[in-house]
């Protein structure tokens, strides 16, 4: 068999390294980059630059992919692992080996910055090296000086409160099927707790950013990973293409109904409500979809343009819009002063952040990210086989 195969393991653990989902996970930096770059009015004169506009807006949906997709790869890691010794510490330093350096790197930087750029924190450095600028009071809060640089870091605040928290209930569970159980349980507060947001009016950054509002797309990956890890396996994947379409088609054209021209999830109720658990569970699908052995989302993901956005997607996330902040606002506001065109605005002062943004996230993997991977060795997992008889996948 290649190499690069698409093809799953025989066995269900889905443990291994699979390539596909690198593609996966270079889809949904290529939507957040679609979002923030080319950032551009509603709606415009013709129904091209309209349908243009439209579909860039849909780039937010690119954060709730990264949280599903984060669900389910961990909790795979997790599961498979929580027979073997040093559970705990084996998970923590392999996350802190990933995700620190390069984020609180770039903080320090910007801390080293603060003079040159004018920059004034009021107390919010504390919050962001504490992962705490996602919840109230602070997320409605940040200074509007450091607001375009670090204004992204609430999705990983995210990730890193849910990962003190999933690891340790795994622990306790460790049943599959009632750990499956209390992830649909756990989603289901999001909707609810949002719900209650949009009817008594609460903030934007409540509803979007809070984890507490956010944990079920996390948790209906995870609900996926373990659900694919148990005998219905290869039914999900039968039935995945069928749910992704119908989930992620119905939250886009009733998001479009409510919203002509903009699918923007700040002017959306019905997003703000249960439309981002619609998402997640078309995004769930879409992830069991491309990891079907005859699927023709396969290739797409497997393509090695998809995978290398994939493989330097966290880098490309956390340095972006510093780089469209630093580089490219001051030539957008130039063209779109001097020429009038908010196409041309928006391609050159978009492309040059984007291009740069990718050099910057290459060289950081590899010359300064890439020290601290290589110490994972020393932290090895210890997997359990999950599934005792070996069965082929179906197509």
């Amino acid at each position: 068999m290649p190499k690069d195969a698409s093809l799953l393991p025989s066995t269900p653990s889905f443990s291994r390294h699979l390539p596909v989902l690198d593609g996966v996970r270079g889809l949904a930096i290529l939507l957040v980059l679609m979002e923030h770059l080319l950032a551009s009015n509603d709606v415009r004169g013709s129904i091209f630059l309209n349908t243009a506009i439209t579909v860039r807006s849909a780039g937010w949906m690119g954060v709730d992919l990264f949280f599903v997709l984060s669900g389910f790869l961990i909790t795979g890691i997790l599961y498979d692992s929580v027979g073997g010794e040093s559970y705990f510490r084996t998970f923590y330093a392999r996350r802190f080996l990933r995700i620190f350096p390069l984020y609180y790197g770039v903080l320090f930087l910007l801390f080293a910055l603060t003079p040159l750029l004018g920059l004034q924190w009021r107390r919010f450095q504390f919050v962001h090296l504490l992962y705490l600028q996602n919840l109230p009071p602070w997320s409605s809060t940040i200074p509007a000086s450091i607001y375009g640089y670090v204004c992204h870091f609430w999705s990983l605040a995210v990730e890193e409160q849910f990962y003190l928290v999933w690891p340790l209930i795994i622990f306790l569970i460790r049943d599959r099927r009632r750990l499956v159980v209390v992830a649909l349980t756990l989603a289901s507060l999001s909707p609810i707790i949002r719900t209650w947001g949009v009817l008594y009016g609460a903030s934007w950054p409540f509803l979007y950013e809070c984890t507490l509002c956010r944990m079920d797309s996390l948790l209906l990956g995870a609900a996926l990973a373990l659900v694919m890890r148990g005998p219905l396996f290869s039914r999900i994947l039968r039935v995945a293409p069928a749910a992704c379409i119908l989930f992620l088609g119905a939250t886009l054209a009733t998001n479009l109904w409510l919203h002509p021209w903009n699918m923007d999830a700040q002017r959306s109720a019905f997003v703000d409500s249960i439309g981002f658990s619609l998402l997640a569970v078309g995004f769930a699908s879409l992830i069991a979809w491309s990891l079907q052995p005859a699927s023709w989302l396969a290739p797409f993901f497997r393509w090695s343009a998809m995978r290398w956005m994939g493989k330097y997607s966290y880098g490309i996330y956390v340095l972006h819009l510093i780089v469209y902040d630093m580089i490219g606002l001051g030539p957008r506001h130039w063209l779109d002063a001097h020429f009038h065109h908010k196409a041309i605005g928006v391609a050159l002062g978009g492309i040059p952040a984007l291009v740069i943004s990718l050099a910057l996230a290459w060289l950081s993997y590899n010359f300064y990210e890439s020290r601290f991977l290589r110490l994972k060795r020393h932290f090895e997992y210890n997997r359990r086989d999950t599934v005792p008889a070996r069965r082929e996948i179906a197509a």
